[in-house]
């Protein structure tokens, strides 16, 4: 048996998400048809983070084993000649018996992209959150730099989250400015449901005055998920990196 890593980018707009759901299009369900197609045998794939129906990914990694001679080379070429216009494979490579795409990782980052304009773009309706009204970019760093810590996020999680354990150790919350658009990236050990569109929410409030950063750290420290905003737009957020 051979143990393969691949790192993944997509175009999350037609999908519904990465996991396997009867009736619908998802990322994990063309891959692993792709891989059936190749290697004549089903074949179940591990990611490292499963994204949300519309979310994107530039670093996605999965691992999955099968018993074949084929070579990482070959597999990715045959691979991107099978998969859809949506989906690529970026590379491909033999890993330890241990590795696992999800258990393995020590760091994820996302990136969320917004267009900060008063003029929509029809390029970027579909990649990004269109925000007409001018952010505070200033007032924006301030709160990340206040997120960027370890501790109890539960003020971030989701009504249906699955997690019982709310500390995240949040390693960078960065955001820059280019032109018209605003990248926040986050980089943590783990992330609750649907944490890092709460986080973005949170933040672009803040940058339209909606609320200010003493609010902001009131609500998290009191650890009171009742009161979080709804989630920024699922379109413009990217799975980027994976670190092992």
């Amino acid at each position: 048996m051979l143990n393969f890593q691949c790192i993944i980018e997509y175009d999350g707009t037609d999908f519904s998400g990465w996991g396997k759901q009867p009736g619908h299009r998802t990322v994990q369900n063309e891959i692993e048809k792709a891989l059936c197609g190749i290697l004549q045998v089903p074949v179940s794939i591990i990611c490292a983070g499963r994204t949300d129906k519309g979310v994107h990914a530039s670093g996605q990694s999965v691992s999955f084993k099968t018993d074949t001679k084929i070579s990482p080379e070959k597999l990715l070429l045959r691979l991107n000649s099978l998969l859809p216009q949506d989906i690529c494979v970026k590379s491909a490579k033999a890993v330890p018996e241990n590795f696992d795409a999800r258990k393995s990782a020590k760091y994820k980052t996302y990136t969320y992209l917004i267009f900060n304009s008063p003029l929509r773009s029809p390029l970027y309706e579909k990649r990004s959150w269109h925000i007409a009204k001018p952010l505070d970019i200033k007032k924006m760093a301030y709160a990340a730099q206040f997120l960027q810590e370890k501790r109890d996020y539960s003020f971030f999680d989701s009504y249906n989250s699955v997690f019982g354990y709310k500390i995240v150790d949040l390693k960078k919350v960065k955001i820059t400015k280019k032109g018209s658009f605003i990248a926040i990236t986050i980089t943590g050990d783990r992330f609750l449901y649907k944490m890092v569109r709460k986080m973005v929410g949170e933040m672009v409030k803040i940058g339209i005055n909606e609320q200010n950063i003493k609010e902001l750290k009131a609500s998290v420290l009191s650890k009171n998920r009742r009161k979080t905003t709804k989630p920024a737009l699922s379109h413009g957020l990217y799975l980027t990196k994976v670190v092992y």
